[in-house]
């Protein structure tokens, strides 16, 4: 699954490019935002099992992104954040959620 949203879930615009892409035969999901002119200390990224949240907070505007875990699936513990020259790229591992 690969897909590019524009709102959160309660339809609020995200104003930056977001590509999702959920890898299930690696058991990966990966987030990449291009957010610059945005610095590192301007970003906040936390993970659950349920939901990847996303925080940009620059010059007073701060902008929100939730994205759920996909289907039936949960975050594992394996998750990495990385930002490199405006653009943060996180990966969370996925597994099936039984239930």
């Amino acid at each position: 699954m690969s897909a590019t949203s524009p709102t959160d879930a309660d339809g609020t615009a995200f104003p930056f490019p977001l590509r999702l892409t959920h890898d299930r035969s690696a058991g990966r999901l990966e987030a990449v935002v291009d957010v610059f002119p945005a610095d590192v200390d301007d970003l906040t990224v936390e993970a659950s099992a349920k939901r990847l949240r996303l925080v940009i907070d620059r010059d007073g505007e701060r902008t929100e992104r939730t994205v759920p875990a996909p289907g039936r699936f949960v975050f594992g513990d394996d998750r990495e954040a990385v930002y490199n020259n405006g653009v943060l790229s996180v990966s969370l591992e996925t597994s099936r959620h039984y239930r």
